[in-house]
């Protein structure tokens, strides 16, 4: 881990090393569009790990919407998750839920963040959003996703800011 303004920073590998089999993960994004890159990538390959050693390792999912292949095709062919909420677009996954293999709740985005606040889905394990900066007061300035990225963050226990480079600052 090292230190970058007041704030550590850590790999996608730190990050998903600290979440257990059962844990709830938020992720940013409206499609892929400002959503996490990094961690999920990361968390497929712990999940690919964690089941070739015989353990069982897989986490509650909930996005801002429809998140890309990262998230519901790369994570569902690892085996990653055990339930998903409120949208998810791709084949992997839909075959899973499908099967009953992945438990499914269907919902407005607009719906979540009430939900969330009032504990309905319980804890918050991980918030990863996307930002293009978090000032040293601790602002974060998302990239081009906002949806239910706030409550994520302001409802987590832990939270990994991914920042993307290839967007001006304070967007």
């Amino acid at each position: 881990m090292t230190m970058r303004s007041a704030y550590p920073t850590i790999s996608a590998e730190e990050a998903v090393a600290r979440l257990r089999h059962g844990d709830t993960v938020a992720f940013s994004g409206f499609s892929p569009a400002g959503g996490a890159k990094a961690v999920p990538r990361a968390l497929a390959a712990r999940a690919r790990a964690e089941h070739a050693a015989g353990r069982e390792f897989r986490v509650r999912v909930l996005t801002g919407a429809s998140s890309g292949a990262r998230i519901d095709e790369d994570l569902a062919a690892s085996g990653a998750i055990a339930w998903r909420a409120p949208y998810m677009a791709g084949s992997s996954l839909r075959k899973a839920i499908n099967a009953q293999e992945v438990e499914y709740l269907d919902m407005h985005l607009s719906h979540v963040p009430q939900t969330i606040a009032f504990g309905f889905f319980g804890a918050i394990d991980l918030a990863v959003v996307e930002a293009s900066e978090v000032t040293p007061d601790g602002r974060v300035y998302l990239t081009t996703s906002v949806g239910a990225s706030p409550t994520y963050l302001q409802h987590a226990r832990q939270v990994v800011i991914e920042i993307n480079h290839h967007h001006s600052p304070r967007v």
